[in-house]
């Protein structure tokens, strides 16, 4: 590609935006994917071993949902005040710098001798593992051409699935033979050797390099690696994308139109995370409350995760094509029936239970997979970690809510049954908020603000999302 003036400057963006995709921007999305990979094995390892935990310290219910929800905490005060840092420190150093904290925080864990000293150890894992996931999403979103955005981040996000599954399978292999701080020690090793690869082989982002006056000559190095062939002599400047500036400051994402949208944004988030962290860390203990034993409950639950690796693979280039407030619509009234449903079907009926978890795994982690592309779309870039962010930052107060909420029901004696067709009405809300959005944004409405907020929202929405 080259500019065919000589003179005029061009956008990072448009060279990415034109390009084929070839290793750089594949390398960005493993890389970024393997930092869910790790944030999802610890995620996932505290519903896993919760079940040991609540025999050999005595957990009650309720104390237990609180125990799941300290790390919520730590996540939502990682999204909200880490993941920002991004804009001013460069999303690759606030990444880097998340992942050697959780994985050190999560060693330190095994060593805790109770219940609070746990949940303190929790709480302060989950602020590094909060802080790493918007900065890892960015990164992907920005080295990918728009056409593939929804594909990429999706993809990137079945390291996510494939980190929770294989806590199980560790799980499995470690519980009954060396205790639950093996799983959370090799949980914690994960993370430190990644974030050395992440030092040595992950570019830092183009736009950041733009916006801190880095020399031009290795900007261009960087594009070139992105787009092999690419010509930048006779090109003046390479310049950051319209409205991107360093300080990406919370009230821009009220600002040009785009108010309504963040808070329908946060609503799906909140609906969504809640269901999903209740699933995460209650399925487990209730599988094995019905008569399932350690190694079954494990497996179970890990089936019903692995729906979202299908859903990873087949949602983004959905969302491409029909763009993403139809089909996140759909997801999440179909996951209404598949979270409901699992209450309905028989504790003797283990194999039904196992298909409708699929289903239930597939709908529940799908969305929040397409959630997360659908914030790349509809924010700027300079605003994509600070509005993703915040909206898992939010989202995080449904998923701290939820698990202590299943506890405290679970206390008074409420059926398996009926705890989830509770958790069936938020999949319903967020329909409604996701919905709502579409009929917004996904036409030619773009908000109320300036002409070029509007343009700015439009140019990131996927050209077919309309409901």
């Amino acid at each position: 590609m080259t500019n065919s003036t000589g003179t005029e400057p061009i956008e990072a963006d448009a060279v990415i935006d034109a390009s084929r995709v070839r290793g750089l921007p594949i390398l960005v999305a493993i890389l970024c994917g393997t930092v869910l990979a790790v944030d999802g094995f610890d995620t996932q390892a505290i519903g896993f071993v919760a079940p040991q935990l609540t025999k050999l310290w005595h957990i009650p219910p309720d104390l237990l949902g609180y125990m799941f929800s300290s790390a919520l905490v730590g996540l939502m005060i990682g999204y909200l005040v880490i993941s920002p840092l991004a804009g001013r420190l460069g999303p690759k150093r606030v990444c880097i710098a998340c992942v050697a904290s959780f994985g050190l925080l999560t060693i330190a864990t095994a060593t805790a001798t109770g219940p609070y000293e746990l949940m303190a150890y929790r709480l302060l894992t989950g602020i590094g593992l909060g802080g790493a996931i918007p900065p890892a999403v960015a990164m992907c979103g920005e080295f990918a051409p728009r056409r593939l955005r929804s594909s990429f981040i999706t993809w990137m996000y079945c390291g996510l699935t494939l980190g929770q599954v294989s806590a199980g399978a560790v799980s499995i292999w470690l519980l009954s033979a060396h205790g639950w701080q093996a799983v959370l020690l090799v949980g914690g090793a994960l993370p430190l050797i990644h974030a050395v690869i992440l030092w040595i082989w992950l570019p830092e982002s183009v736009e950041y390099q733009i916006r801190t006056n880095r020399p031009q000559p290795s900007i261009r190095a960087l594009l070139n690696r992105i787009t092999p062939g690419f010509d930048p002599s006779g090109i003046a400047r390479i310049t950051s994308s319209p409205g991107t500036s360093a300080g990406a400051a919370i009230t821009r994402l009220f600002e040009g139109g785009r108010g309504f949208g963040t808070l329908m944004f946060w609503t799906c988030l909140f609906m969504n995370l809640g269901v999903l962290y209740f699933v995460q860390n209650w399925l487990p203990t209730i599988f094995q409350d019905i008569g399932w034993s350690q190694n079954e409950a494990i497996a179970g639950t890990s089936t019903a995760l692995s729906g979202g690796l299908l859903a990873a693979l087949t949602m983004g280039p959905l969302m491409d094509r029909f763009g993403a407030y139809p089909v996140l619509t759909g997801l999440f009234l179909a996951g209404c029936l598949f979270v409901g449903g699992i209450g309905g079907a028989e504790a003797e009926a283990r194999g039904l239970m196992v298909a409708v978890g699929f289903c239930m795994g597939f709908c529940v982690s799908g969305i929040q997979k397409c959630a997360n592309a659908l914030a790349i779309y509809f924010y700027p870039v300079s605003l994509r970690a600070t509005g993703l962010g915040w909206g898992l930052g939010i989202g995080r107060i449904g998923a701290i809510i939820a698990p202590s909420v299943a506890g405290i029901l679970f206390k008074f004696h409420w059926s398996v049954a009926s705890v989830f067709y509770v958790f069936a009405v938020p999949m319903f809300i967020g329909a409604i908020a996701v919905f709502a959005m579409g009929r917004r944004y996904g036409g030619k409405r773009y908000g109320s603000g300036t002409a070029e907020d509007s343009t700015e929202i439009a140019s990131n929405a996927p050209a077919s999302a309309s409901t």
